[in-house]
């Protein structure tokens, strides 16, 4: 393996010069780490590929752009991860972009603490201390409980932790691959650490979000939740507090909110009840006395009253 301290993994389509931007940000901002920027091209039409090239060539930086066809964001990350070198692994969404730069900071505070998986946590409810000493299991309680808060596409990961593990992103799911991936990745007992840099969003492309809700993708994030739960009951079967937290507030949070944006959509109390039918989506709508109160209210309105239901 290449003596490479980062791996940056750059989703790009269509992206005009905002990819390359996005390359002369992190490489002025990291210093002298080694980082290696792995541009995953799905099908772009413009320059952003030859953009992207030219500023790596210009800044005599390692890095390649690897074409991945039309196929899904997760396959594309997946590519990157398979073809990187670096001792940790990050992921730069075009459609999600910060501030300022906290890849730098992540790497010190992952190499400082020995860990396998750096966060920041701005609205933890414990101090940053305390969620060093935290378990990966532990941590995917908090953040289903909301006692902790993540951005699941600002994380860093030791490489070699995500290999052993076989921990990848779903290829099948165009929304929630990303939480999916993350709550995977802390089943498998990984040394975390909590970085205190600072997420500020300042951008975000809905035409891609417009585009995934006319394709029904909150069902694809009820499918990628369940594949975790999956992975839960086989390597996390004996964690009654895990488990409990995912069938009586993760799933069931996940299928409401999946309704709620369907009806403000316009489909009727039927045609929601009819198609989490089908797909048997209405059997993950169980409460229990761990559901928070608001939770559990709606979906008992939903099931008994869904005339009344008010997303």
């Amino acid at each position: 393996m290449a003596n490479v301290d980062i791996s940056v993994i750059i989703p790009s389509k269509n992206n005009k010069n905002g990819t390359a931007e996005i390359i002369r940000r992190i490489a002025e901002s990291t210093g002298e780490l080694e980082v290696e920027f792995i541009v995953i091209d799905m099908n772009s039409k413009d320059n952003s590929v030859l953009s992207a090239l030219n500023e790596i060539k210009k800044r005599n930086l390692r890095g390649c752009v690897i074409q991945s066809g039309g196929s899904t964001v997760s396959s594309a990350l997946n590519t990157g991860i398979y073809k990187s070198d670096g001792k940790y692994i990050t992921f730069v969404y075009p459609s999600r972009l910060y501030k300022s730069c906290y890849i730098a900071e992540y790497y010190r505070d992952i190499e400082d603490n020995h860990a396998d998986f750096v966060f920041a946590a701005p609205k933890a409810k414990v101090v940053s201390t305390e969620m060093n000493n935290l378990d990966g299991c532990a941590l995917a309680v908090g953040l289903i409980r909301s006692f902790i808060s993540m951005d699941f596409c600002a994380v860093m990961i030791r490489r070699d932790y995500l290999l052993a593990n076989h921990i990848r992103f779903y290829e099948d799911c165009t929304v929630g691959y990303a939480e999916a991936f993350v709550f995977n990745a802390l089943l498998f007992d990984p040394k975390i650490a909590c970085s205190n840099a600072k997420l500020e969003r300042v951008h975000m492309d809905m035409s891609q979000k417009e585009e995934l809700l006319k394709n029904n993708g909150c069902f694809s994030r009820i499918d990628a939740m369940l594949k975790v739960y999956d992975t839960i009951q086989l390597n996390q079967k004996g964690n009654t507090v895990l488990t409990d937290a995912f069938v009586y507030h993760k799933l069931p949070s996940v299928v409401m909110s999946c309704v709620d944006l369907l009806l403000k959509e316009g489909f009727s109390e039927s045609a929601v009840k009819n198609s989490l039918k089908l797909k048997e989506y209405d059997r993950l709508l169980k409460i229990a006395r761990t559901t928070p109160p608001k939770l559990r209210s709606k979906i008992i309105t939903w099931k008994l009253f869904p005339k009344f239901y008010q997303p």
